[in-house]
């Protein structure tokens, strides 16, 4: 069973513990103890979706908020005490580790709720509603433009085109030249919803068309003038 001073010493091994700075012939006996103290347990658990988090930082490098005014002061007490209580050494150390992973706590709350509140929402996406044009019997389909400043995005929703069939679509230059904007498997009549892209820039876009294997137009559209 652990007296009093061996309970206290494997307590301040927690921070390293958690973090996977403990010397690796100390983890069977914090282990052991663990297995039998509840109190002990119960402050692992708090701990250990910190060291989540703060792994989960790694790489993204934000910039963090600044650590609560007292920690030097906190630390510095528990060291102190620590050499009061003549714990074994390397106890005031695992102390000090355990209060700045309790001090990151606050630390990563703080950023999320910086990034909930600072984050302004994304904006609306400009959709320009399109006339459609269907050419091929069974077939339902509207559509919506949206310029980008890389070309033009058409957001095709339709159905009746024949399930596990390809259809090739292609956005429309001033002069009738087709530039590719991607393709589709038909889904019967199940309604589809296909973001369709193509390199041309909205002024330069005059409608787009929707072929089939054999080449033929199955759907059009003209785009009104920009």
């Amino acid at each position: 069973m652990s007296t009093p001073t061996d309970h206290e010493a494997l307590r301040t091994a927690l921070g390293p513990y958690v973090l996977g700075d403990l010397p690796p012939d100390e983890v069977p006996a914090l282990e052991a103890h663990l297995d039998g103290c509840a109190s002990c347990t119960a402050e692992l658990a708090a701990l250990t979706p910190v060291a989540a988090a703060l792994t989960g930082l790694r790489g993204s490098r934000p910039a963090l908020p600044l650590p609560p005014a007292d920690l030097g002061d906190r630390v510095s007490a528990a060291v102190a005490a620590d050499a009061r209580r003549g714990s074994r050494p390397g106890g005031a150390a695992r102390r000090a580790g355990t209060l700045l992973v309790a001090a990151a706590v606050g630390a990563v709350l703080t950023l999320g709720v910086t990034r909930l509140v600072a984050e302004p929402a994304a904006p609306a996406v400009p959709l320009e509603a399109v006339p459609v044009a269907v050419g091929a019997p069974g077939v339902v389909a509207s559509a919506g433009l949206v310029p980008h400043t890389w070309g033009v995005e058409v957001k095709l929703t339709a159905s009746g085109f024949t399930a596990g069939d390809r259809y090739r679509v292609v956005v429309l230059g001033p002069d009738g030249t087709q530039f590719p904007a991607g393709e589709f498997v038909g889904t019967g009549e199940r309604t589809m919803r296909c973001n369709l892209n193509s390199s041309v820039l909205r002024e330069r876009a005059s409608g787009f068309e929707v072929l089939g294997d054999d080449g033929r137009v199955l759907v059009r559209s003209s785009f009104p003038r920009a």
